[in-house]
């Protein structure tokens, strides 16, 4: 087995600035949604919702990586235990919130519904499918608490929750301890390139099916943002970063040329942000071997400092479940406000800082309590469970829950 990624001495384990990425991905999203229910025209990056789901994959393809190169000595990648491990190490941390959440959503489905009805009323171009928050089928209850709801376009997005993403990540976790092992043996170009491929073949035998579905829901349509995350990891542990760089840059744009014989492509101005986040990852996680390392090295620590400061910790730590939560807030608030023609005559800026100002509090606020409650008693359980299954080992000193 080729053993090319080794794990330098002083290995960080907890990467602290990724807390302030997480939590600024979570608001972006949080923000987006906010400018579509307010009735305001679409503003390049702050409507960009998709985008700041990418930027939560391609942390999720660099944390799974990351922590998988720091087990691997306890945990080898080629045995079948350390698939099962890391799978309910992820169970743990997703599931027991989501859960919660999803019946909170389906049993305010129809309030949810009416108030969806209130804003399309007044702004139509906004109007979605009422039969998301109205389907109370076992079927479709059956195809999300069983995270089977990804792989199947007439259920993909059929709650109030945004969890298109979240079956989305369970299909990645499915698929990457097999990317973990082929990048091993086969090397992480050529194991990249077949990844691709496979995305692309899969596309191209299965056009209507892949039609079906609203939202990027299915692992094919996003894996190669994943594996650029992975790509940083890889950068990190064979420590010259520039090539590992140039091959994410490289998969990135791959995908967009394919994507776009495939289907219609995205605007290029997004395509281009994304790429841009990619180099900036990269960059945040410089390790001082990047071209122009000299000049953006104290941009770069001013950046982390920023990252890694109270804030952006609180931020990060209600990350997961402000993204999962707001819409069961924003909704009410919004088709409330939707109600009052003062309101409605406002201007759109203003429509939209009175919204999000009203949203935002009870949503870190609930958020906070959860991450305190079931969250982190979820993960706590889930160590129980692990420990369970585990064979004793030695783990590296100073391992945080915010970075597993």
């Amino acid at each position: 087995m080729n053993q090319g990624f080794p794990i330098p001495a002083g290995r960080q384990i907890h990467l602290p600035w990724l807390d302030g990425l997480r939590g600024i991905a979570a608001m972006w999203v949080l923000a987006s949604h906010v400018q579509i229910l307010s009735g305001m025209r679409d503003i390049p990056v702050l409507s960009w919702g998709g985008i700041a789901v990418d930027l939560f994959m391609l942390l999720s393809g660099f944390l799974m990586a990351h922590n998988y190169f720091l087990r691997r000595r306890a945990e080898p990648w080629d045995e079948p235990r350390t698939f099962f491990m890391f799978w309910l190490r992820r169970f743990f941390r997703i599931a027991p919130l989501y859960y919660l959440l999803l019946i909170v959503a389906i049993g305010m489905g129809a309030m949810l519904a009416e108030d969806r009805s209130s804003i399309a009323a007044i702004w139509p171009s906004t109007m979605t499918p009422l039969h998301r928050y109205l389907d109370g089928s076992v079927g479709n209850y059956l195809a999300h608490l069983s995270f089977a709801f990804g792989f199947l376009p007439d259920y993909a997005f059929r709650t109030a929750l945004p969890d298109w993403s979240i079956g989305l990540e369970m299909q990645f976790y499915l698929v990457f301890p097999f990317l973990m092992l082929a990048f091993s043996r086969f090397g992480a170009f050529r194991a990249s390139v077949a990844a691709l491929a496979i995305c692309a073949l899969a596309w191209l035998l299965l056009p209507t099916y892949f039609q079906r579905f609203e939202m990027p829901s299915l692992i094919f349509m996003k894996l190669f943002v994943f594996m650029a995350g992975m790509w940083v990891a890889i950068a990190r542990q064979e420590g010259p970063m520039t090539r590992s760089m140039f091959s994410a840059v490289g998969i990135i744009v791959l995908w967009a040329l394919m994507q776009r014989h495939m289907q219609a492509g995205e605007p290029h101005l997004m395509s281009l942000f994304r790429l841009l986040m990619v180099v900036g990852m990269f960059y945040l996680m410089n390790n001082g071997t990047l071209p122009g390392s000299g000049l953006s090295g104290r941009v770069v620590r001013e950046m982390r400092k920023l990252l890694s400061g109270r804030v952006a910790r609180f931020l990060g730590d209600t990350s997961y479940c402000v993204y999962l939560l707001h819409l069961l807030i924003l909704l009410p608030v919004a088709g409330a406000l939707a109600r009052y023609e003062a309101y409605v005559a406002l201007p759109s800026p203003v429509r939209f800082l009175i919204c999000l100002a009203l949203v935002m509090p009870p949503v870190y606020l609930v958020s906070w309590v959860l991450f305190r409650t079931v969250e982190t008693y979820g993960i706590q359980f889930g160590r129980s469970v692990v420990r369970l299954f585990s064979r004793p080992a030695v783990t590296a000193p100073g391992a945080r829950r915010a970075n597993t």
